[in-house]
């Protein structure tokens, strides 16, 4: 069985490094590509803030982004789930997720510090706000100790109920073995190298495997000085969609 193309879980839009992704762009570029429903972020969350200030005036941005977002999507009739970036040293109520604008959450273990006292109470308030809501919870998982998914095992034991998203399924010894154990796990292909979405769909996982992207990211990797457009955002979400394709 393919992952459904038409759904991708692991889009952005925002500030990447360098370069700015408008979310209105991002939207029509993933239409483009035949995509009607995807999970979507704000890059510009993991912008550092010097100041309290400055990191009030980066969530209300983000916001807006999403915002703009989610209007470009309803006028071309396709569904958005917003998930909130959830940053430690950004920490604040999670308000805007509990019934508002957000639907879910991305994780990213290696922005943030999330060991720490603030880290694991914000983890256990995402958990608990997915749990009651029914959101899921994208996690970007790696090779190092740091972003390594069982890191975050205990969650995975103490919310059965919280769909978690294991981001590029790194790696896949780890991922096989986390998949055998707990049934509310699924991973995406974004990023994940061809051996190891092999090796996890010879483990007989590949109903677990989301079509995800991690799109506009590709095309900074690129390292192209090209203008972000319309024509090169869909040129770009094309030419992932024929690499992943070529793996079979």
């Amino acid at each position: 069985m393919k992952p459904d193309f038409s759904f991708d879980c692991h889009v952005h839009f925002g500030q990447y490094h360098h370069l700015y992704y408008q979310p209105s762009l991002v939207v029509k570029a993933l239409h483009k590509s035949g995509v009607r429903r995807a999970w979507v972020s704000s890059t510009t969350a993991c912008i550092a803030p010097d100041s309290h200030e400055e990191a009030q005036y980066l969530s209300c941005h983000i916001d807006e982004e999403m915002q703009e977002a989610l209007e470009e999507a309803n006028g071309l009739k396709m569904t958005l789930v917003p998930l909130y970036w959830a940053v430690p040293e950004r920490y604040c109520n999670l308000d805007k997720v509990d019934g508002s604008l957000y639907a879910g959450f991305k994780i990213h273990p290696k922005i943030g510090e999330w060991g720490g006292k603030t880290g694991n109470h914000l983890l256990h308030e995402i958990c608990d706000c997915a749990s009651r809501n029914r959101f899921p919870i994208l996690l970007h998982t790696g090779v190092d100790a740091v972003d390594s998914p069982s890191r975050f095992e205990r969650s995975f034991a103490a919310f059965p109920n919280v769909t978690f998203v294991l981001a590029h399924c790194r790696n896949a010894v780890e991922i096989v073995r986390l998949f055998g154990k707990y049934e509310n796990l699924l991973g995406d292909t974004a990023f994940c190298p061809a051996e190891s979405y092999r090796e996890i769909c010879r483990a007989g996982f590949q109903p677990r495997m989301l079509w995800g992207t991690d799109f506009p990211i590709p095309h900074w990797y690129e390292r192209t000085d090209d203008a972000v457009t319309l024509s090169v955002l869909t040129k770009n979400y094309r030419k992932i969609l024929h690499r992943f394709k070529s793996l079979s």
